[in-house]
This record gives structure tokens, sequence and C-alpha cells, in this order.
């Protein structure tokens, strides 16, 4: 698609049956299309009133639906913050209608729906109930993309099976009028082993126990977008630790209430509702899923002119779309390199099975030859832009730990050892400590090898400045003929060095699956 066919910010519709799911599988995506400009809307089911609380100071919690609810807002809020993203909704405006059905594990060691629910459960409610409210927040933000769970739940939770069905009855109700691209969450199953495995580096250092055998279904359907988060794989992780009554981060691992650790997934992957297989879709797997979202054609494109931008204005083309223009219908077709795939519902991919609206349409491919020299270019993906928070943050933490190790570092310590006096520069091991924890802090949350050397700039030359004459608090603080000022002049620059080569959260990975 070129850059002409976008008239403002693609717009992503996220819907998920909890608090915490949309962190735990699409949370990376979700906050690259925000640094992209997109207009991202998040549409939570339930508010998780039936999730296992875990953690000491949250006890009081177990079993208060009502209270559980009130706080897992709360954590939502805080998570949604961290990706960037403003505008998350619940699917009924108050608490009741909807409400987590809970689980239990079956004898084939997925999720089933428990004995006992309450009235209210959401995968107790017909399809269409939760459908025509979903349908409703399609009608008004018109999204390219709508993103949802697989026809098997991930791993079988009916509440996560009942808002795929949800999903696509929704936009099978549209009959036409809007034809979103809609994507469905997967994990490949060699992904899913990789995830699990004890043997990564790290495992052994979280507490968290090994799984028997992975609880997730694997892909069912091609895989059609292979998206790697790795660039905010940090925001991904407080996104998933403000979800504080539900996860446990340590490091690149998390655990949900069983305890059993798993790594922070670095690539999400999504299957195409008119790709269900066995052909996969042409040219998949893509890089993003900016590359398969909708037309504006197909979910009206006078939707721009008629006010919806958001705050941060009109945006480029954000997706140079596939070979010929993807839509979500439940049949498609793609005839080479210039084929077109219909537009519609979707039919779900899984054991579960799925139906979609069966609407089909087609753009014609761009023509090689038309001019495209002054299109802004897409950013690539996996490469979000820098905040000016992140920025900020970052020269707020160098400034402070200069002064703090600056006033520290001379401090030492001289002792007798053997009719020999040692001195131990304890002082300056607390300041190159200090500077080293501010350098991780800055590096695992931001994904930046950029903002890691800044940090130490900043603390080499703010060290510096504190030890000039003609500055207060004087150069008494930096005495530059000792080792120990030196070394703490030097020293950051080298531990920037060391972190740069030895974080693996500065080293990029293959989007692939």
């Amino acid at each position: 698609m070129s850059a002409a066919a976008r008239s403002g910010p693609v717009r992503a519709l996220f819907v998920h049956a909890h608090p915490d799911d949309e962190s735990i599988t699409t949370g990376g995506t979700m906050a690259q299309l925000v640094d992209a400009g997109a207009q991202v809307t998040l549409l939570t089911a339930s508010r998780g009133e039936g999730g296992e609380v875990i953690g000491a100071a949250h006890q009081h919690l177990e079993g208060d639906r009502a209270g559980l609810a009130a706080h897992r807002e709360g954590e939502l809020a805080r998570a949604m913050a961290a990706l960037g993203v403003a505008d998350h909704r619940f699917l009924a405006p108050v608490a009741g209608r909807f409400e987590d059905s809970g689980m239990e594990w079956g004898p084939d060691g997925h999720a089933r729906a428990p004995r006992h629910m309450p009235p209210g459960a959401l995968c107790r409610a017909p399809a269409e109930a939760p459908a025509a409210l979903i349908r409703a927040v399609v009608e008004e933000i018109r999204p390219h993309l709508v993103i949802t769970y697989a026809a098997d739940g991930g791993y079988g939770h009916p509440d996560h099976r009942r808002v795929h069905e949800a999903v696509v009855a929704a936009l099978a109700g549209l009959r036409g009028r809007i034809e979103p691209t809609l994507l469905f969450v997967e994990t490949p199953a060699e992904a899913v082993a990789a995830a699990f495995d004890p043997t990564r580096p790290g495992f052994e250092l979280t507490g968290f126990d090994p799984a028997p055998a992975p609880a997730n279904f694997p892909a069912q359907a091609p895989i059609a977008v292979a998206q790697d988060v790795s660039a905010v794989l940090g925001r991904k992780a407080m996104a998933m630790a403000a979800h504080a009554t539900q996860i446990t981060v340590a490091g690149e691992f998390f655990a949900l209430s069983n305890n059993l650790g798993q790594a922070i997934g670095a690539v999400e992957y999504f299957s195409h509702a008119a790709y269900p297989g066995p052909e996969p879709m042409p040219g998949a797997p893509y890089a993003s899923v900016l590359d398969v979202a909708a037309p504006d054609a197909a979910v009206g494109g006078d939707f721009a002119e008629r006010g919806a931008e958001t705050e941060r204005g009109a945006a480029p083309d954000l997706a140079a779309g596939p070979r010929g223009a993807a839509g979500t219908g439940a049949s498609a077709a793609a005839e080479g390199p210039a084929g077109a795939a219909g537009a519609g519902g979707g039919a779900a991919a899984g054991s579960a099975g799925g139906a979609g609206h069966g609407a089909t349409g087609a753009e014609p491919a761009a023509d090689p030859a038309e001019p495209e020299a002054s299109a802004a270019a897409p950013r690539p993906a996996g490469r979000p832009r820098l905040s000016p928070w992140a920025v900020i943050h970052t020269l707020l933490v160098a400034v402070l730990v200069a002064f703090l190790g600056t006033m520290q570092h001379l401090n030492a310590t001289a002792v007798s050892l053997g009719g020999q006096q040692l001195v131990l520069p304890w002082g300056l091991v607390l300041a190159l400590a200090l500077a080293a924890a501010a350098m991780w802090h800055v590096s695992v949350l931001y994904r930046s090898t950029m903002l890691l050397v800044v940090t130490a700039v900043i603390i080499s030359l703010g060290s510096f400045a504190l030890g000039q004459p003609g500055l207060l608090p004087g150069h008494d603080l930096l005495v530059v003929n000792t080792l120990r000022s030196v070394g703490w002049l030097f020293g950051p620059m080298l531990i920037a060095a060391v972190l740069a080569f030895a974080l693996p959260s500065l080293k990029r990975r293959p989007a692939r699956p």
C-alpha cells in the first residue's frame, strides 16, 4: 500500500478476556504500535474477579471478587501507562455483567470451564451478548486491525474461547460495512518449548519451578506475523509486573500463581483469519502487524476527516502492505505477487473452529512504477522511537549518580594486615556499583545502547565538573592525582562497554517463528 492510501494513523483494537492477558500475549506489539504513532485501543471483557491472588501483600483480596475487581482495574491502568496506551476500556461499564468465569485444569493438561461459576460468568453468556458490545466499539473507532485469541484460547481458558467467538461474531454482524484485518494470537510449538525451557540462562536465579509440560496449544494456523518486540521487552515486563496479584516477574522470566517459570515472549506471533491453512499467507511471516493492516477503504476512508485523529496528529503510512491488500474475510484469494486477499470477518483457526462473515473484497496491487520517493519511510519493526520521558529519565538518573558517586568515592578504610597497612577503597566500590546499577536499569528498561552510553558519559562528565575549582562544592571532592578518582572518572565508561556487549537486553533477536 502506498503512503497516499493512508489518511491518518493506523487504528488497532485489542480484545482480551482479563487484565494481564494483554500484557503477556500482546504487550510488546501494543507498545510498538504506540511508538509508531498508531491509535491503540484495549477492550477487556472482565475485571479478573476470579483470578488466583499471589503475594502476601494481596492475600486479603483472595475470595473478595468485588475488591479484587477494583484492584485489578488499577493494575490494568498502570500496565497501560507502561505501554503508552491511553484508550483502554471494559466491555461492560460496571462490574458484574461479564465476570471472570474462572477455570480448572482438565485431564489433558489444558484449561476448561469450572464446575462452579458465578451467574454473570463470561463463558455462560451467549456469544452474541459480548459480540454486540464489541461491534459497537468497532463501529466507533473503525480499526484497521483487530487482534484477539485463536479459537483454542491459547491454553483453553473458557473466557478466552468465548472472547474469540464474540469477536468473530461481532465482525460478522457488520456485514462488510467495516472490514478490518483480524489477527489471532498464536505461538508456534518450538516457541512454546523454548519459553518453558528451564535450561535457559538465568532461569535458575528466578526461584520459579520448571514446567513438566507446557499448557499452551501450539499454533494450528500458519504464522502470518512474527513481531520482534525485544526492543520494548523492558516495557512489556513492566506492564506485566504491574499485574502484581497475578504475575511475578524476575528478569526476563515470569510465573503465574502456579510458579511455573517461562520466558517473557520477545517475539509475538499472530495468524491471519483469512489464511487458516494449510497454505500460509503470501510473503509471511511479516515483521509487523502494520504490514497486514487493512486499507482505509475497508474501514471507512473518511474516518480521519471526521475528527478521529489522535492528539499525536496524522501519521505517515505505517503499513506497507503485502503483495495485494490483505483483509479479514473468511474466504480469500491470493494468486501470485499481484494477488488480493479478501476482506471480511475471518474464519477462526484452531481446534475449536470458528465462523466468519464471508464478505470478500480486493484492492489492486500498487503499480511498481508509481513514484513514492516522497513517502515517509516506515520505522523498522522492533525499533521504537525513544520517548522524551526516556531521555529525561536517563539524564536525571545519570546526574544523580554522578553527584552521589563523587561524594562517596574517596571514602576508604585503612587496615593492618600482617604488619602492612592496606587501604580498602570501599567508597569507590560503592560508587561504581551504583553506576553499574543505574546503567543496567536504563539498559533493561529502554533496551537502548545509546542511552546506556549517554548515562556513562554524563556520570563521568558530571564527576569531572564537580571537581573543578570554580564550581561548588569544589575541587576537593575529586582529587585527580589519586587512583580512586581516576577509577571513578573512567570506571563508568568501562562498565558501559562491558554491559553493551554482555546484556541480552541489548542484543537483537531474529523475528522468525
